[in-house]
């Protein structure tokens, strides 16, 4: 006697613009890294403590969502190591254990290409749990997702801000580097 075929056990319903895609239809980057945090720093690249910016920007106001301003402002630091990769990591939490954190709590880009996909990622995965972020901040409504002319120039808008701030894409390929001089 066989049993009968029993069906997988169902998942409460999420919301699409939550829900990572599935496997199958991420990039192989994303595969590679999704779920996970940056590695940056690291034993063999320790963060430069006296180094910390960020990427907020006077007059930012009307140019980009109001939700962006205010992380990038108020929640989201510049760091870079001491070879002088950067990273980006939430300042409300930067105190704990990275162990203690909640997801993404810190990013690394492989580029300024990457750089507007990365914070996304960053606000939809870390800030509504990081408990370390003002209530204020989280009850900011999140920009809605649309397909419109402006979605590319908000991408352009942000790498132009990042390299105006001296940051550039290695010239491995393989993150980004502060370097002013080259402004």
């Amino acid at each position: 006697p066989t049993s009968p075929p029993t069906s997988p056990p169902t998942s409460p319903p999420t919301s699409p613009l939550l829900s990572p895609p599935p496997p199958t239809l991420r990039s192989p980057i994303a595969q590679r890294s999704c779920g996970r945090s940056s590695s940056l720093p690291t034993a063999n690249d320790p963060g430069d403590d006296s180094f910390c910016m960020q990427l907020y920007s006077p007059g930012e106001e009307g140019l980009i969502n109001p939700t962006h301003i205010a992380i990038r402002r108020q929640v989201l630091e510049i760091r870079r190591t001491q070879s002088g990769k950067v990273y980006f990591q939430c300042g409300c939490c930067a105190h704990l254990p990275r162990g203690e954190r909640a997801k993404y709590s810190t990013i690394a880009p492989q580029s300024l290409k990457n750089l507007y996909h990365a914070f996304i990622r960053f606000m939809m995965y870390h800030v509504p749990a990081c408990d370390h972020i003002p209530q204020g901040i989280k009850e900011l409504q999140p920009p809605s997702v649309t397909k419109d002319v402006k979605a590319c120039g908000i991408k352009k808008y942000w790498r132009a801000n990042a390299f105006a701030k001296g940051l550039r894409d290695s010239d491995n390929g393989r993150g980004i580097i502060y370097q002013p001089e080259s402004s």
